[in-house]
């Protein structure tokens, strides 16, 4: 490809967030600024490291120009987030946590894919889990599709198509560059992608792995499940003043959004009580905020186990216990 044809090429802004990772960022940031797509800038926001992660990344700023750094105090990583999604510039972004790292010429493809198909608003890479450095990395790769807007959604509220964290995905600047985190909690991911995949007009799924993510990371912020998992449906919850003025005809989406996740975890909390015996009561609350509300259409089955799970929450747990072998 000749120099024209490069400077021809869209920007793309990789957003890589950075807290306490020094063990893990000469990985990521090689891989970013290795991966075949030279039109790159990538914002570093250091969001407050104590360990060696400010001049690791300072020291990658001054080799290679296409990085910006970004310091700043401690303030979370959707804060992290914002600030660079206020400053970058290019025609398509992405995010990249900073102890996973990138395939090469994932961003090239993706990136050709989208401007061959000015339809498409999302795209999602497949991703590898990596469990530990004795462990090859393990695919997880559904098939390569297209669907609508509201296709995919319906996916992602049943948790049956798109992953909800912002990593492994392409966003149109145009149609998602506005969007911002909700900041001083986690489990922000949800929400965000939600969003973004409402505005997408159509997403695009391309089935080969073009993202490698460092599962059970000691120190990550979700690497236990406690009290905080309910900021994940304050977060969805803090969605519904805009849906309702802007796109009312979402809002089943986003309420069966929060059911499917809400009875994952309550079950999971029921099942370890004895560990985390304050967890189920935080949760259960949460099924008042479902009620009379619209949820997508399901079956009969599934509309009468949501019916008691949503106004009935006890009983449908003690239902669950009786119903389950012990084993």
């Amino acid at each position: 490809m000749t120099q024209e044809n490069r400077s021809q090429r869209p920007l793309l802004s990789v957003i890589v967030p950075v807290y306490n990772v020094a063990p893990y960022l000469d990985q990521c940031l090689g891989s970013i600024l290795s991966c075949g797509y030279s039109e790159l800038e990538v914002i570093v926001v250091d969001d407050g490291s104590t360990d060696g992660s400010p001049a690791l990344c300072d020291a990658w700023a001054e080799r290679d120009a296409r990085l910006r750094m970004i310091h700043q105090p401690n303030a979370g990583q959707s804060a992290a987030r914002n600030r660079a999604l206020e400053q970058m510039r290019g025609d398509y972004f992405t995010f990249v946590d900073a102890d996973d790292w990138v395939a090469p010429q994932a961003f090239t493809r993706g990136i050709a894919y989208l401007e061959e198909h000015p339809e498409i608003g999302l795209l999602e890479l497949g991703y590898a889990e990596v469990f530990s450095s004795e462990h090859e990395p393990k695919p997880q790769l559904q098939t390569s599709q297209s669907l609508s807007a509201r296709e995919v959604l319906a996916l992602f509220a049943r948790m049956q198509g798109p992953l909800g964290m912002p990593w492994g995905k392409l966003f149109r600047t145009a149609l998602a560059g506005h969007l911002r985190f909700p900041e001083g909690r986690i489990y922000e991911d949800t929400p965000f992608v939600f969003r973004a995949l409402s505005l997408s007009g159509r997403y695009y799924y391309m089935a080969e792995v073009g993202y490698y993510y460092r599962v059970g990371r000691p120190g990550s912020s979700t690497e236990h499940w406690d009290g905080r998992l309910t900021w994940l449906f304050d977060n969805l919850l803090e969605l519904h003043p805009a849906l309702t003025a802007e796109s009312p005809e979402l809002l089943p989406y986003l309420y069966q959004t929060l059911l499917e996740r809400l009875l994952i975890f309550v079950l999971w909390a029921d099942r370890h009580r004895a560990s985390a015996p304050e967890l189920r009561s935080l949760l259960l609350p949460y099924t008042k905020e479902l009620r009379r509300r619209p949820l997508l259409p399901s079956s009969m089955t599934t509309a009468v186990r949501n019916t008691l799970f949503i106004y009935t929450p006890r009983l449908f747990l003690m239902m669950k216990r009786l119903c389950t072998p012990r084993s």
